[in-house]
């Protein structure tokens, strides 16, 4: 099989992006990466530059990306977070694939007319888009006029081998094992709501005393993190509650077997990895109830869903899963199988890896990098 030059373009040193890219650079593939945010954790040989001038004035990123990408003359750059596309369409003129990830397309709301309008003319000139969810595509055809037949659906996919059921030495190491745990896997930022989490718990433990609440921070929003332990405070949980500021992506398996229960009820999702991971683990995925959510789990069934702001929806739930041990089992046995089938990483992208020889071959052959633009 002939390696791909594969250039991505998103937050490098994002853990999605660490695991798609270095997937295809493990499986032999020549890898770069253009990054919006810091370095990444990716394996030997993957390039990488972080872009200085990406919050300058547009000529000067311009002029950055335009030669990095004429020195790099990938087969194909493939765009993380369909905003950051807008500037690629600029220099770029080759194959172009765009991944949206959620908030770039659900959170209209937050980006002005004139970005908005950007990014969708930045869509019509990717030769292919892909997303986590049917939902998804329907915002992308609904929002951004992308041909919904067009779009495809590729997970960010799991390690399933890696993410499995077993004992957590996490929970020796903190003096938790035996006790009832609820993780809430998502980063300390205003999207995730994780107020709703903090307050359910405080209602849970009212019939559950043991519970434990595990929280993972990464790179988290300052005033917001602030103001979620001062919450934690107020409701005095602090001895009750631990906070994970960092953590190697190897040990997160470790932090869902720890848990009967993740939680997670963000206004806005997609197909989030915190879900199929915790499906994976046997831990019971209590999530927003919301359209690309229902893809996966059926309320009551495999899983638990609730309305974001529903506090004590968010609490019963939370209750009987930390106390009805059959239906966790059952649960657990269907979450196991579903994942394994649906969303195994390297089924997905071995299929990604088609999509891009056929974006490659529709495109014709690859264009010189330096736009004309």
């Amino acid at each position: 099989m002939r390696p791909l030059k594969l250039c991505f373009v998103g937050w490098g040193d994002h853990v999605h992006l660490e695991r798609w890219a270095g997937y295809f650079a493990r499986t032999g593939d020549e890898v770069s990466i253009l990054s919006m945010g810091g370095e990444g954790d990716y394996p030997a040989g993957v390039r990488q530059y972080v872009l200085r001038n990406s919050k300058r004035r547009p000529v000067l990123a311009d002029a950055e990306m335009r030669v990095l990408l004429w020195r790099l003359r990938p087969q194909i750059v493939h765009v993380h977070w369909a905003h950051f596309a807008v500037p690629v369409v600029r220099v770029w003129n080759g194959p172009l694939a765009i991944t949206a990830w959620g908030s770039d397309i659900y959170r209209q709301d937050e980006f002005t007319p004139s970005r908005w309008t950007s990014m969708r003319n930045a869509l019509s000139r990717a030769n292919l888009v892909t997303c986590d969810s049917e939902d998804l595509g329907r915002a992308l055809h609904a929002r951004c006029g992308v041909d919904e037949a067009s779009v495809k659906i590729v997970q960010w996919g799991i390690d399933t081998n890696a993410f499995a059921p077993g004992p957590s030495k996490f929970a020796e190491e903190l003096g938790i094992a035996g006790r009832p745990v609820v993780f809430s896997a998502r980063n300390f930022a205003p999207v995730y709501n994780l107020e709703t989490v903090v307050d359910a718990f405080a209602l849970a433990r009212r019939s559950v005393p043991s519970a434990f609440l595990l929280m993972k921070s990464y790179a988290p929003e300052p005033d917001y993190a602030k103001a979620i332990r001062n919450r934690i405070a107020a409701l005095g949980l602090e001895r009750d509650t631990h906070i994970v500021e960092a953590i190697d992506y190897a040990r997160m398996p470790d932090l869902y077997r720890a848990a009967k229960v993740t939680v997670s009820v963000p206004h806005s999702d997609a197909t989030p990895m915190s879900m199929l991971e915790a499906m994976a683990c046997g831990s019971l995925p209590l999530f927003s109830d919301l359209p690309s959510l229902r893809e996966w789990i059926v309320d009551g069934d495999n899983g638990s869903l609730a309305a974001a702001t529903d506090t004590e929806g968010v609490a019963q739930r939370m209750v009987r899963a930390l106390t009805d041990d059959a239906f966790c089992a059952r649960a657990a046995a269907i979450n196991r199988d579903l994942v394994v089938e649906r969303a195994s990483q390297s089924v997905h992208m071995q299929h990604c890896r088609g999509l891009y020889l056929d974006a490659i071959e529709r495109a014709g052959s690859v264009k010189p990098a330096m736009s004309a633009k």
